[in-house]
Parts: structure tokens; sequence; C-alpha cells
């Protein structure tokens, strides 16, 4: 879901994953995060939940970054 189009006043594409009990597929994800990144023209952010921890893909081009809280 698309949680803000305006990420902290930087066009940063913020989604979010709804965790509902079925974690991502990292991979996929990873995969994925460049393609959007191209549509969107500027810094992607994917919030979800790994191993119960809150996390975040940044992608800013070819990168995936993961950081996890």
């Amino acid at each position: 879901m698309v949680e803000d189009g305006d990420f902290e006043g930087r066009r940063e594409l913020y989604l979010k994953h709804y965790h509902d009990g079925k974690d991502l597929d990292m991979q996929y994800a990873e995969k994925t995060l460049p393609y959007v990144h191209q549509l969107w023209g500027r810094r992607v952010r994917l919030e979800t939940r790994i191993d119960g921890k809150t996390a975040a893909l940044v992608c800013d081009g070819g990168n995936v970054t993961k950081k996890v809280h």
C-alpha cells in the first residue's frame, strides 16, 4: 500500500506491506524495487516485517539496502 508519495518532503515513495502473518519473498522484493524506482524516478522505501522486527528496503536506483529496526 502507498503510505506517502512525498516522504519527508523528498518526493520519496513510501510503500508499506501490511504483514498478515506471511513474510514477503525478499528475493522478489529486492528485484522488483529497482523497477518501481525506475517508474517513480526517485528513491523508493518499502516497510515490512522480518522475523518479527520492522524492516525497510530502500532503493536508490540499482541498489537495494535493508535496514532492520
